[in-house]
């Protein structure tokens, strides 16, 4: 093991320890080490999805875990009774992988402040953006948690805030400015929002919710710089002033009549809009009764303008959660969810009824960021939407195979089952995913996988055992048998 590792579980252990030793009052610690393990050497799919990036492919791995989460004061003054206007909270996780994958992760690292219903946040912090049952989903379409979370600022109304009819009418949203990391592209960022309505009060028995999120990959510079095909231009950076960062927020077009022969503007962004913009627009439905609640939702995408013209409406999630209440021990919640990536606007823009669309809109994929909607290496959005390097490459057309960082199978329809529970003692769920892959445009496949995932609790007076049985079987990843055998321990 290499000095950086050895020293970085170290100090992972130093700080854990001392922490454990001097509890902070209003915050919470816990700490967990396990094993992941499989019988060939891969992690199967269910374990090491919507992990936020913390699980290796690759195994045997033996983790330890550790997270230090202060949250914002509850308290209620004393003078009006009122929940305090300001506080602030923080949060670190640490984890640290050695075997076969030798890492140490920082998925949280962040500090908080609150005043009244605004939020202001900066660093790493794990999070779902959509309408979607977050507890049982395989993947919220854009934000799902399955990569690294990605360093950023960020404010906004993170609860739902009335801003009509005492109630009737609710928003919640975010805006945010991020940074990825380098590598094809270096020093690039991000632009991130979303707003979302509820209509209806909190005690009604039904609430309806519409909104959208829209997300940018924008700026930097090639680190190679290269000459544009189309325009004869020497790129050596992309733009990144404050006019470019208006039209980001906008999602208007750069002026077309501006010239990009003299500029460092590639003729596709000079043409089109500055940056690769993506997201999903979304509308759910609760149902509140005295013995359930019942949540349905969908998600429709677009990433050009397919979804503007509905050539691609046909492609999007759909869900439904049922929650039991007043449930002491057995099934607790049953969700289930359909994907479906494949229309993407059609196979070729000349079958397209409106001129202006492209079609083959291929999903998280992009000619100037060329990794696509990834982080490390990770989807950031759905891990249903695969990049090369994680699949099963037997058999896949040659140029698939030699450019692993570039290309993405997101041609998908998926099926997904999640059952969770409990007992006195013990907290279970259960998943069953069904995956179709077919490929990415132009390049047509039948990739197929069955998942299943079984997942305990144990709780014990002063520490939870945790295990994991999951495999794999199908030609889209290989096929494994695996899990996950832990302990965790909570000081509060």
């Amino acid at each position: 093991m290499s000095f950086f590792y050895r020293t970085g579980i170290l100090i992972f252990l130093s700080i854990s320890f001392a922490f454990s030793q001097n509890r902070t009052n209003g915050t919470k610690l816990h700490i967990e080490s396990g094993v992941f393990a499989s019988s060939s050497g891969k992690t199967p799919f269910l374990i090491r999805s919507n992990q936020y990036g913390t699980v290796p492919i690759e195994n045997p791995i033996f983790t330890l875990r550790a997270g230090l989460i202060k949250e914002y004061d509850s308290t209620k003054t004393s003078s009006s009774h009122k929940l305090r206007k300001f506080s602030y909270g923080y949060g670190i996780n640490a984890v640290a992988n050695v075997g076969k994958a030798n890492q140490f992760l920082l998925p949280e690292a962040y500090l908080k402040v609150r005043y009244g219903a605004f939020e202001l946040y900066s660093g790493r912090r794990k999070e779902i953006t959509g309408l979607v049952d977050t507890t049982l989903t395989m993947g919220s379409y854009i934000w799902s948690g399955n990569a690294l979370p990605i360093p950023k600022v960020q404010i906004g109304l993170p609860n739902y805030v009335s801003i009509l009819g005492k109630g009737l009418f609710s928003v919640k949203g975010a805006f945010a400015h991020g940074w990825f990391e380098n590598g094809p592209v270096q020093n690039f960022f991000l632009h991130q929002k979303h707003l979302y309505l509820r209509i209806g009060k909190p005690s009604w028995r039904v609430k309806l919710y519409a909104g959208g999120n829209h997300q940018v990959q924008w700026g930097g510079r090639p680190a190679e710089p290269f000459i544009d095909k189309k325009s004869g231009a020497l790129i050596t950076t992309y733009p990144s002033d404050f006019a470019t960062y208006l039209k980001i927020i906008s999602g208007l077009s750069i002026n077309k009549g501006e010239s990009s022969l003299n500029s460092n503007i590639p003729i596709n962004e000079a043409w089109n809009r500055p940056g690769n913009h993506l997201g999903s627009f979304d509308i759910a439905a609760e149902i509140n009764t005295r013995l359930f609640d019942v949540f349905l939702y969908r998600q429709s995408i677009y990433e050009d303008g397919s979804l503007f013209y509905l050539n691609n409406i046909t492609d999007g999630l759909l869900g439904v959660s049922l929650r039991r209440k007043l449930v002491e021990k057995g099934i607790t919640r049953v969700t289930f969810e359909y994907l479906d990536t494949r229309s993407q606007g059609g196979p070729t823009g000349s079958e397209n009824t409106v001129p202006e669309l492209r079609g083959m809109d291929n999903y998280f994929q992009n000619g100037t960021y060329t990794r696509g909607w990834t982080y490390y290496g990770y989807t950031l959005g759905t891990p249903l939407l695969v990049p090369m390097w994680t699949v099963n490459k037997e058999g896949l057309p040659a140029e698939l195979q030699m450019q692993e960082d570039t290309y993405m199978l997101n041609r998908v329809q998926a099926f997904s089952l999640g059952v969770s529970g409990k007992t006195k003692n013990m907290d279970y769920y259960t998943k069953a995913l069904y995956n179709i892959n077919t490929g990415t445009y132009p390049f047509v496949l039948d990739r197929r996988q069955f998942a299943l995932l079984c997942q305990v609790r144990y709780k014990l007076p002063k520490f939870s055992i945790v295990s994991s049985v999951s495999f794999d079987e199908g030609n889209l990843f290989t096929s494994t048998l695996g899990g996950y055998l832990g302990i965790q321990r909570t000081f509060f």
